[in-house]
C-alpha cells in the first residue's frame, strides 16, 4: 500500500491555530525538512489526519462524506494529497528521496548550520548583543556562588518568550565562571524529532552569529567509546534541534566570545517507553553506560567543565493536544506540580524526578526530562538550587509552557 494511492501522512506537530479570522489546524515538522507551517482548515485536516497508509483515496472521500454530509470530489481529495506531498508532509517516495539528498549534504558539512537564528533568537548580532545585555541587566547584579558551577538546567524556549529566566540564571553564570582557560561546555538537549538511540554526539562545529564554536571531537569520539556506542549515534539528531544551539549566543555572550570555549553537544531521545513502563531508565544499558562515561568526563576534565541541561518542562493546553484550553486555574496547579517535581532535582534526586514523571504519565508533557535525569544522574547526588520559575502563557490559544533555570555548585 505504498504511494499516492495510499497515502501516509509523516510524523508531524498539529496544533489549533486563527487564520485571517477563522480557525484553522497548522501543522509542524519537527524535524525541519518542511521549513514552512502548513495549515490546512478543519476538514481538511479531517482528511489529512486518517492518512496512515491503510485507506485509499476513496476511503479518505467515503470518511468525508459521512463525517461532514457534504459531497467532496475523488479530484479534490487527489489534488490535497498530492499538495500534501508537494509540501514534504507524506512518508512518500518524493520526501524520502529529497530527505536523502539533504541529510547526506548535512553529513558532508564540517559545521552545523544555524536553524533558529532569526526564530529563536535574533540573526543580526548586533540586535542581539542589543538583547542579551538588556536580559542580563533586567535580571540585575547577582550575588556570584560561593564556589564555581558545576552544571546549569536552563531553558530552550525561544528567548523571547523566556527572557526573564535566561537572564537571571546567565547573569549568574556570568558573575560566578572565572578563569582565563578555554573551559569545555556540555550540553545535554532535548531532541524534539525522531532520532535512533538514546543518546548522540557529533564531530560538527556550531556557527552562532557571533562566529564558530568548536565542537571537542576527540572528546566527542572517546566518550562514545566509552559508552559502549556505535559511532557518534545519530548525528542527524543535531541537524535541526534548536535546544542546544538556543545556548549558543548566551554562553558566548558570557565568556566573551565564540572561541573561549569549546563545546561537547549531545541530544538525549526522548524517555516515553520508560515512563509507559514505569521502568528507571537507569536499568536501561544505553543509558546506564553513557551515564557512566559521562562520570568519567568529569573525573577527567575536572574544574574545565560546565554541564548544561537545555531543557523546558510542561507543555500544556490546546497546542499540546488537550481538547479544552488552559486557564488561569489550572496553569496554577501545573506550575504548582512543577515545583514539587523540581524539589527532587535541587535535590539531586533523579530517580525522584523521573518517579514524579512517570506517576502523571508524563501527561505535561515534561520535555525535558531525559536532559535533566542524565544530568543529575551524572552528578551523583549534588544538590542545586533554583534560581527562576517561568511560564509562557497564551490566553487566546489557551496553551502554556513552564521552564526554570538552576545552578549545581562544584
Amino acid at each position: 500500500m505504498e504511494g499516492s494511492d495510499y497515502p501516509k501522512l509523516r510524523r508531524l506537530e498539529a496544533f489549533p491555530a486563527r487564520q485571517q479570522g477563522r480557525d484553522v489546524v497548522a501543522l509542524r515538522d519537527p524535524l525541519g525538512y518542511a521549513r514552512n507551517l502548513v495549515v490546512l482548515p478543519p476538514n481538511l485536516y479531517f482528511i489529512a489526519s486518517l492518512c496512515d497508509g491503510t485507506r485509499s483515496l476513496r476511503d479518505l472521500q467515503a470518511a468525508y462524506v459521512r463525517r461532514y454530509g457534504d459531497i467532496i470530489t475523488s479530484d479534490q481529495v487527489a489534488s490535497l494529497i498530492a499538495e500534501l506531498d508537494r509540501k514534504l508532509l507524506l512518508d512518500s517516495e518524493n520526501f524520502r528521496n529529497y530527505k536523502r539528498r539533504l541529510d547526506q549534504e548535512y553529513l558532508a558539512l564540517p559545521n552545523r548550520p544555524m536553524v533558529s537564528a532569526g526564530s529563536g533568537y535574533p540573526a543580526d548580532p548586533r540586535v542581539l548583543v542589543q538583547q542579551l545585555r538588556s536580559m542580563l541587566l533586567e535580571a540585575g547584579e547577582p550575588t556570584p556562588l560561593p564556589e564555581t558551577p558545576l552544571a546549569a538546567v536552563a531553558p530552550h524556549i525561544d528567548l523571547e518568550r523566556g527572557w526573564e529566566c535566561y537572564g537571571k540564571l546567565y547573569s549568574l553564570l556570568g558573575a560566578s565562571l572565572s578563569g582565563n582557560s578555554r573551559p569545555l561546555v556540555v550540553i545535554l538537549g532535548t531532541c524534539h524529532g525522531e532520532m535512533e538511540g538514546l543518546f548522540a554526539l557529533t564531530r560538527k562545529n556550531y556557527l552562532t552569529p557571533f562566529g564558530l564554536v568548536e565542537t571537542d571531537a576527540g572528546l566527542a569520539e572517546g566518550l562514545a567509546r566509552a559508552a559502549g556506542m556505535d559511532g557518534l549515534g545519530d548525528e542527524l539528531s543535531h541537524r535541526s534541534e534548536h535546544s542546544i544551539e538556543i545556548q549558543l549566543p548566551l554562553l558566548c555572550f558570557i565568556f566573551g566570545g565564540a572561541d573561549r570555549f569549546r563545546l561537547l553537544p549531545i541530544t538525549c531521545n526522548s524517555f516515553h517507553a520508560f515512563v509507559q513502563e514505569r521502568r528507571s531508565p537507569s536499568e536501561d544499558r544505553q543509558v546506564a553506560s553513557f551515564v557512566a562515561a559521562l562520570k568519567g568526563l568529569l573525573s577527567a576534565v575536572g574544574k574545565e567543565v560546565l554541564f548544561i541541561a537545555s531543557a523546558d518542562l510542561a507543555h500544556v493546553g490546546r497546542r499540546f493536544g488537550s481538547p479544552l484550553p488552559l486557564d488561569g486555574v489550572i496553569l496554577s496547579s501545573v506550575i504548582a506540580k512543577d515545583k514539587e517535581m523540581l524539589r527532587h532535582v535541587e535535590e539531586g534526586d533523579a530517580e525522584g524526578f523521573f518517579d514524579y514523571v512517570a506517576a502523571e504519565g508524563d501527561s505535561r508533557h515534561v520535555c525535558g526530562l531525559p536532559p535533566i535525569y542524565t544530568l543529575v544522574k551524572t552528578l551523583e547526588g549534588r544538590k542545586g538550587t533554583l534560581v527562576d520559575h517561568c511560564h509562557w502563557f497564551d490566553p487566546q490559544e489557551g496553551s502554556a509552557v513552564t521552564f526554570a533555570g538552576l545552578v549545581f555548585p562544584r
